[in-house]
């Protein structure tokens, strides 16, 4: 029989809201701000893993890792600069995060975006007191699709990943999970449900306004 669920691991861009097009155009300013031109399919393949990993793809004198994340926090600002008072939950998050602690289930996030833009997003919608821990790009070595933020999380709740239900959206962050023995719930907003249907996912969801938290808690692959 599977494990138990006794945890929820939320994954944040694109999960939490739905952001992505406003990263992108974010990338974009900053970019041209550098005198670079934005491509798209560049943007898509160099843009995983956490942002001092990201830099470097996009910079190549980029080693010093300080030089890194002090571009990496340039290009966020743009980024919380343009995305301020426009944020939204996904339908249906803050009811399905108030059900889960309802029942008991413990709450996490764990993303690849540093402290920063955590704080920006969690403030903005207001949902911070929901969840019992937060992980981000500071507290691991490596981004996904390593599994280290999700191990991290798990330890911080202090709950097995086999008994941990991760939220994802990207390519890389079911990857992540799923490295990290959780099951995984896709979220079809960044990319479609017929470009994540070949993962072997617990649940395959539009938004949180579809799905009930206990069925998602009982069910079993």
């Amino acid at each position: 029989m599977a494990e138990t669920i006794r945890a929820a691991v939320f994954d944040m861009d694109g999960t939490l809201v739905d952001n992505m097009h406003v990263h992108r155009d974010a990338w974009r300013v900053f970019l041209e701000r550098k005198g670079l031109t934005f491509d798209e399919e560049q943007y898509h393949r160099n843009n995983t893993g956490t942002i001092t990993e990201i830099i470097p793809r996009f910079f190549p004198e980029a080693t010093d890792p300080a030089e890194a994340y002090r571009l990496g926090m340039e290009k966020e600002a743009v980024y919380r600069e343009a995305y301020r008072g426009h944020v939204e939950p996904l339908p249906g998050l803050v009811a399905f995060l108030d059900a889960l602690r309802k029942a008991d289930v413990r709450i996490a996030l764990a993303t690849a975006a540093d402290r920063g833009n955590i704080d920006f997003t969690l403030d903005e919608l207001g949902i911070r007191d929901r969840f019992d821990a937060l992980v981000g790009s500071e507290d691991v070595q490596r981004g996904k699709p390593h599994p280290d933020v999700y191990l991290r999380a798990a330890e911080r709740l202090g709950i097995e990943p086999p008994h941990c239900l991760a939220f994802e959206d990207s390519h890389s962050g079911i990857q992540a999970a799923l490295a990290a023995g959780m099951r995984v719930v896709g979220l079809a907003t960044t990319h479609s449900r017929g470009e994540l249907e070949g993962y072997p996912l617990h649940a395959l969801i539009d938004d949180y306004s579809v799905v009930e938290p206990l069925a998602l808690l009982n069910k079993y692959p």
